[in-house]
């Protein structure tokens, strides 16, 4: 006969592991991924956003996104309407320097001060050649080899991100029919992103309005292939920031093609294009979920703030609580006055609030700040008490009541 101790652990054991199988096979059993961030409360399902958008400490945001010191780029086939300029042999002088500033030795260590400054009179020099200069600078951008200056220690003292950006600056300061005409060129075969959006910003400092829908083309180009995998370590926030700052009907339409594959990058842009014109495309991501709608609507609350047919969205989504409780809390620091921007902060950013950010896929990088007081006073704490009207939920009523509190106490007195 089998004793009734043995009994009583046969029985436990056989209930240990019927709770173990219930476990395993239970959703809500499995571990959570490592990188989670952000647990919901109660039932609310965590959105994949929780895990991939999180703030990057100081080391991981220096070098998220960075490419090497010395970087080769691919060429596109010139599809423009301009005709490439006449070829032109560069003077011996003009080339010499040239070669001054390109043959950069940073074997020795740092650039030190003195070696920013004597390189910086180079770049000046060269300039003050005028249209002299052009065929030089023409000779180096077609190598299609570039110098990344902020890979390389005290490469900030340069005053330049990488060297082609400073001989396409020079390009600009040297101006006239010979250095536009190069520039033109350049826009219509370069891959590089941040090289399409300063030109384009270039141009339209020459030839206001001429040469938008060449940067357009190339913009549109140039995603695709960056879509495709054919851009491997290429950011290409500088395009979308280029959209967004011409700003027409036609900017939000190119935005709106691209939201499932750069959703964060398009969320930002739409929001940020003035007159609300990227407000209907952003109310079509956020209500989409296939492209991530969390963010969506973390940019649609920065743009209630501004646009009616924002604000008008976001409540209907509340009164239909569409929210769950991370989006609740999402929204609410958005209108506590958390502002989104694409790319990385200018070097004179307050480290204060700073939060930066990097999403692998697409290689999206961006970066978050506190909005003065000011800038949302009233108005959000308005929207915020139409929000408590309309919801029962404890999670997002406390998210609210805190974005409120907090706008609250630092309004002007």
């Amino acid at each position: 006969m089998i004793s009734r101790p043995l009994i009583i652990v046969m029985c436990l054991a056989v209930l240990v592991l019927a709770i173990g199988y219930r476990l395993a096979k239970s959703p809500g059993g499995s571990p959570a991924a490592p990188d989670s961030t952000e647990q919901p409360a109660a039932a609310a399902t965590p959105s994949s956003e929780d895990s991939e958008l999180r703030a990057l400490s100081p080391d991981q945001a220096s070098k998220a996104g960075r490419l090497p010191a010395v970087v080769e780029a691919t060429h596109r086939s010139a599809r423009g309407v301009a005709p490439a300029p006449a070829r032109v042999d560069p003077t011996p002088y003009s080339r010499q320097m040239m070669g001054t500033l390109t043959n950069i030795d940073f074997s020795k260590g740092p650039i030190t001060p003195a070696q920013a400054e004597q390189w910086k009179l180079g770049l000046q020099a060269l300039i003050g050649q005028g249209p002299a200069a052009v065929p030089a600078i023409r000779e180096f951008l077609d190598l299609n080899h570039d110098l990344n200056f902020a890979a390389i220690s005290g490469g900030d003292l340069l005053g330049q991100p990488s060297l082609r950006t400073a001989l396409i600056n020079a390009l600009q300061q040297i101006g006239g029919p010979e250095a536009t005409a190069q520039m033109v060129q350049i826009l219509q075969t370069t891959t590089v992103p941040s090289e399409i959006a300063l030109l384009a910003q270039n141009l339209e400092q020459l030839a206001p309005g001429q040469y938008r829908q060449e940067a357009i083309n190339a913009a549109n180009e140039v995603l695709g292939m960056a879509g495709k995998g054919e851009l491997p370590g290429w950011d290409v926030g500088a395009l979308f920031k280029m959209f967004q700052n011409y700003g027409d009907s036609a900017a939000a339409s190119t935005l709106e093609q691209f939201q499932s594959q750069w959703k964060y990058y398009a969320a930002m842009s739409l929001a940020g294009l003035p007159a609300g014109q990227g407000v209907p495309g952003l109310i079509h991501q956020a209500q989409d979920p296939g492209t991530g709608h969390d963010f969506a609507f973390q940019m649609l609350a920065q743009a209630a703030l501004q646009y009616p047919e924002a604000s008008t969205a976001l409540l209907e989504q509340a009164k239909l609580d569409h929210f769950s409780d991370s989006t609740w809390r999402k929204i609410a620091t958005e209108l506590a006055g958390e502002q989104y921007l694409v790319g990385a902060p200018p070097p004179e950013t307050p480290l204060s609030g700073l939060k930066q950010f990097h999403i692998e896929a697409g290689n999206q990088n961006f970066y978050s700040l506190p909005a003065s007081a000011n800038a949302q006073g009233a108005q959000g704490i308005a929207l915020i008490d139409q929000l408590l009207g309309l919801t029962s939920n404890p999670a997002a009523i406390a998210a609210l009541q805190s974005a409120r509190a907090s706008l609250s106490a630092s309004a002007p007195k």
